[in-house]
């Protein structure tokens, strides 16, 4: 149901096998959008094994941003033309196929927004069948991300816009593909 949702969204869904799989679709992702810079989450937050070596061993910078000093302006501009986003996500939700993501230390919003694609990468058990699952789990930990998290998203499908005439248009505000690696 989670990749019927998204698709019908416009986003797209890859199931694999294990960390290996996970390795292989994020590169080939990655060169398929022609990426040579991308923003990415501290890499204990992408539930993937040795994900970082292998995207460094493609010759592919990496740039995680802290934009939360004073050199603000300057680390915009330096990660202004990295064309992929990567992260992990807190859970995903089947019935509207929309990605639960929380942010905070060494897992910022910059990459979600920035960069015109989003590639996040799940674990088959983070799918719940529904938004209000996933809140009711919150609940009996005390709402636990939810108080920690500096922001909430949640990510369903590219960004889309209507303009005067009702004209779909997506991408405007934010990714205008959004890729999802569900690994078993």
């Amino acid at each position: 149901r989670f990749t019927f949702e998204m698709e019908r969204l416009s986003g797209q869904v890859f199931p694999v096998e294990g960390d290996d799989g996970a390795r292989r679709k994020v590169l080939e992702l990655l060169a398929a959008h022609g990426a040579s810079h991308i923003l990415a989450w501290h890499f204990t937050h992408i539930p993937v094994k040795k994900l970082r070596a292998a995207i460094e061993e493609a010759g592919i910078q990496i740039s995680q941003p802290d934009v939360q000093d004073e050199f603000r302006s300057e680390t915009i501009e330096a990660i202004r033309s990295a064309q992929v986003g990567l992260t992990g996500a807190d859970a995903a939700a089947a019935a509207t196929g929309t990605l639960i993501v929380s942010t905070g230390p060494g897992r910022g919003r910059i990459p979600t927004m920035l960069p015109p694609v989003y590639i996040a990468v799940i674990t088959l058990d983070q799918i719940v069948p529904h938004l209000e699952a996933w809140l009711a789990a919150e609940r009996a930990r005390d709402l636990k991300t939810v108080r920690s998290a500096a922001n909430l998203c949640f990510i369903s499908g590219p960004s889309r816009t209507g303009d005067i005439e009702m004209e779909l248009i997506l991408g405007v505000h934010g990714p205008g593909v959004v890729q999802v690696i569900v690994k078993r």
